[in-house]
């Protein structure tokens, strides 16, 4: 049983229609299933996977609807079951993938960690949602990419390799991320500290050249802009793309990417665009057997090991704070639906924060 009296009902961010405004109502809180803690949120990161809410791209869900995947907060009640220690006052960070812009959320164990001592601190704190949502996914998918190919069988790969060298794609390839702003500078970041790519080079290719190279890390010679570039020829000149990890949906010149990616590529797409209609030109994934790959889900264990490797490499991420107010929210939304700040959008609560 809680120590603490939880409330009959509390302030959350909501949809209340199709498209709507974001709104700050009261709701009430669901009884928790026997795996799921209750947590008093102290601040919560908000993406663009929250527009399947917006959108009503979910099934079996109704509006209202409550953004907010990722939350740092307080445990003020356990899981009547709980498998990993979790208790209440523990500080933590977790994934309840909706429901996060709110006083108060529920989170599965399994996707619930202990709040990292090394961002238990300051201004640190707001980066603790992005690192968990944004840089743990990156990392998952490319892991999972990566043991894709190691899988294949050595025939396979030799062949796949013979391939690539007839189409005029020499080397090992390389990784590209594509997209823009502070999204696209943590999935940069978090991709150069995965060991076993960290000899193969990595590249943006952003939708527009708002931002310098500098602001993403890179050289100048490391970013190519869409429009600007023709994305095939500079790609294949630097060996093709043998991984693209998409942080924003790629709207133009689709095609002129995926002619840049080598024979036996994986594409991952993170991002919704519900605004636009992305045409997918399959023949070209076909034809050079391409593997797409959607968000992945993630648990604690991936949580954990991020949270370390992060403070190992100083991992940081650029992130703009926001009150928890009607205005202040829509705001922090309408910047993370527009892709028109650099910052990654954390909504902090009364009494946090800086």
């Amino acid at each position: 049983m809680s120590s603490m009296r939880l409330p009959e009902q509390f302030r959350a961010a909501q949809w209340t229609e199709r498209n709507g405004q974001l709104q700050i109502q009261q709701t009430k809180l669901r009884q928790p299933e026997a795996e799921e803690a209750v947590i008093k949120v102290h601040m919560c990161g908000l993406h663009s996977t929250d527009e399947m809410l917006k959108f009503d791209l979910l099934p079996d869900m109704r509006y209202p609807m409550i953004p907010g995947g990722v939350v740092v907060g307080e445990v003020v009640q356990a899981p009547k079951q709980a498998k990993h220690g979790l208790k209440e006052g523990m500080r933590v960070v977790a994934v309840p993938f909706q429901g996060g812009c709110a006083e108060y959320c529920i989170a599965d164990e399994s996707m619930t960690v202990e709040l990292p001592k090394h961002l238990d601190s300051g201004n640190k704190q707001v980066e603790a949602p992005v690192f968990a949502f944004d840089a743990t996914r990156v990392w998952v998918a490319h892991e999972r990419c990566q043991d894709q190919w190691k899988r294949m069988p050595e025939q396979e790969r030799r062949l796949a390799k013979e391939i690539n060298e007839r189409m005029g794609f020499k080397g090992d390839g390389l990784l590209v991320v594509y997209g823009e702003g502070g999204f696209a500078r943590l999935a940069l970041d978090t991709l150069k500290m995965a060991k076993h790519d960290r000899e193969r080079k990595i590249m943006l290719v952003a939708p527009s050249d708002k931002w310098s190279a500098g602001d993403y890390g890179l050289k100048d010679d490391c970013m190519l802009v869409v429009g600007k570039h023709n994305l095939a020829d500079e790609l294949k000149k630097r060996g093709g793309a043998q991984g693209v990890m998409c942080v924003d949906m790629p709207m133009q010149q689709f095609e002129e990417l995926l002619d840049g990616c080598r024979f036996h590529s994986s594409l991952v797409m993170l991002s919704p665009r519900q605004e636009h209609n992305m045409q997918v030109p399959i023949a070209n994934i076909l034809a050079k057997s391409m593997t797409l790959h959607g968000q992945p889900l993630l648990t604690r264990s991936e949580l954990e090991r991020v949270f370390s490797q992060a403070d190992k490499h100083g991992l940081r991420a650029p992130v703009k704070q926001y009150r928890f107010d009607d205005g202040s929210v829509r705001e922090a939304w309408t910047r993370t639906e527009n892709r028109d700040q650099f910052e990654c959008s954390v909504v902090v609560m009364e009494g946090q924060g800086q």
